[in-house]
């Protein structure tokens, strides 16, 4: 780093801290709130504390294009997997009854995560 440049602690204009008492309920609501607005949580209660009550200058909390389409990108991949898993237990070569059962399990978890996916972008699988 050279001499002129600053880091970010050292150029930091807030210098002050509040402290907030919550419940774990209450500090769940921020932070899942915070989250979705993708602020930390500092950011998320200054803003919400200091902006315009008629006007939030909060970021939407909808998803981008971009992030919507590396999710569809994910569900397929999913998809695929759990019918390449589903190919591999129907497959009459050789199947241990524990491999049977392994792979059985694998596709379920495959599958919760994708029935996620597809809860996250608010549609049914």
């Amino acid at each position: 780093m050279s001499p002129t440049t600053s880091s970010g602690s050292e150029t930091r204009q807030r210098n002050n801290t509040v402290g907030v008492r919550l419940s774990d309920h209450e500090k769940d609501t921020i932070t899942h709130k915070a989250d979705r607005h993708r602020m930390s949580v500092s950011a998320f209660m200054r803003e919400a504390a200091l902006s315009d009550e008629t006007s939030s200058s909060l970021p939407s909390p909808r998803m981008s294009l971009s992030e919507g389409e590396q999710i569809a990108l994910v569900l397929a991949c999913l998809g695929r997997l759990a019918d390449l898993v589903t190919n591999f237990e129907n497959d009459e070569y050789g199947s241990a009854s524990s491999r049977l059962m392994l792979l059985a399990a694998l596709r379920r978890e495959i599958i919760a995560v994708r029935d996620q996916c597809f809860k996250a972008l608010r549609r049914t699988p």
